[in-house]
């Protein structure tokens, strides 16, 4: 009884109608994640899904983080889901497929070749050694038994749903293991500052954050089109110990991370902060604030001189244009950086921008995982295409008769039937 006890259980989770109603029920979990925000704090779910009018008459906030809806996706009831159909795909790959791929490698022998339907043909028996050089010849597996033949190709084909079920469960392992595992950090930097991750965005409950590394921003800059449009920017970076030793130094740009031991580093964003400037001599710098409209943003700070009415410094970029305008709103000067200009007779050199970059930073432990089971699942897909085909052959008095068959692309077997056939008879 202890050996059956376990084969049932094996055979009730390999039950194709559970895979398929658990494979629904995460589809539509996943659907329902996609419409609700995810990770979001309290006082957003309050706002969007309050008490005095809930959606459908039961959907408000309350009942959203009652069952996890707000981070449905690292639940441990949706974890629990996955676990179970992976648990079912497993159990079906033990208890039907491998047993069916043992049974293909057994030599299947007949002494009634028509008991294996598909295309036959009748070849004379001094053809015998003839027709088994052939079927080599096709990569076809050939063996013997008194007077009994067999022979057999594209067994790959048939291990393609194996790799199937193996790619799906190290993606929901892989996945698993990201979502607990990982985190998202967003930093905006300045240029030549020290950071470590801390703006977290996204992590998990078992999310380890490195405090023996951190990264510096060496330089940062923009390049742009004939067009006068942003083309790319750069972020110079280097990784350094908690000794202040450089492990790694890599120049990123949009599409180029800084990878290093699961950890990556993208290129998202960018800000001036600050614009260094010379007035009589003293250096000093002016703060910046960036102002977006659809379309456009510029940064623009405020100079008092002579505890006159301010003047407003403005940038569009980092291409060194830099316009002043009066208390009014009139332009009143246009400089380049390094250019000196005089604001109520005193002089003013404007030197360097003040610059940050906008870095995220991203841990997956189980990206490598997810990466090969896409891999196992090209190999799957390519051995799909194989076709299994088998022909046997039985041996009378003057003649020898044979019989095949293919799971796929018949009429391409058929072909191929009749090609060995004549070559053995030619």
């Amino acid at each position: 009884m202890q050996k059956i006890y376990p084969e049932r259980i094996l055979k009730k989770l390999a039950n194709l109608q559970l895979a398929i109603s658990l494979l629904l029920t995460i589809g539509i979990v996943v659907a329902i994640g996609t419409v609700i925000e995810q990770d979001q704090n309290l006082a957003f779910y309050q706002q969007n899904y309050p008490l005095n009018n809930p959606i459908f008459g039961f959907i408000n906030w309350k009942f959203l983080i009652f069952f996890n809806f707000d981070h449905v996706y690292t639940s441990y009831w949706f974890i629990g889901l996955l676990f179970l159909f992976g648990f079912s795909l497993l159990s079906c790959t033990l208890t039907v497929q491998l047993p069916v791929l043992r049974r293909l490698r057994r030599w299947k022998f007949y002494n009634d070749v028509k008991k294996a339907s598909g295309i036959g043909n009748n070849l004379p028996l001094r053809a015998i050694n003839t027709l088994a050089f052939q079927l080599h010849n096709s990569n076809y597996n050939v063996f013997r038994q008194g007077k009994k033949n067999y022979a057999y190709s594209g067994f790959l084909g048939r291990i393609g749903p194996v790799v199937v079920h193996a790619s799906i469960i190290l993606l929901l392992i892989g996945s698993t293991i990201g979502s607990f595992g990982g985190y998202i950090s967003q930093e905006i930097v300045p240029r030549g500052e020290i950071f470590h991750a801390q703006n977290l965005i996204k992590f998990g409950n078992l999310s380890n954050i490195p405090q023996n590394i951190s990264w510096r921003v060496n330089d940062f800059w923009i390049t742009y089109t004939k067009e006068f449009k942003t083309n790319q920017f750069y972020s110079d970076l280097s990784l350094i110990d908690n000794s202040g030793s450089e492990l790694k130094r890599k120049t990123i740009f949009v599409n180029e991370p800084f990878v290093y031991k699961g950890l990556t580093l993208y290129q998202t964003d960018w800000d001036i902060v600050g614009l260094k400037f010379k007035r009589n001599e003293l250096t000093t710098q002016l703060s910046l604030k960036k102002v977006t409209k659809p379309g456009q943003k510029f940064w623009f700070g405020s100079i008092n001189i002579s505890n006159d009415q301010p003047f407003s410094v403005l940038l569009n970029d980092l291409r060194g244009n830099i316009y002043i305008y009066n208390s009014r709103g009139s332009l009143v000067q246009e400089c380049k950086l390094g250019q000196t200009i005089y604001l109520k007779n005193e002089k003013i050199t404007f030197s360097e921008f003040l610059t940050s970059t906008g870095l995220q930073i991203k841990a997956d432990p189980g990206i490598r995982t997810v990466y090969l089971s896409f891999f196992l699942l090209i190999i799957s897909t390519y051995a799909s295409f194989i076709s299994y085909s088998q022909i046997w052959g039985a041996e009378n008095l003057n003649n020898i008769t044979l019989a095949g068959n293919s799971n796929r692309a018949v009429l391409f077997f058929q072909a191929e039937f009749r090609k060995i056939v004549n070559k053995t008879v030619s």
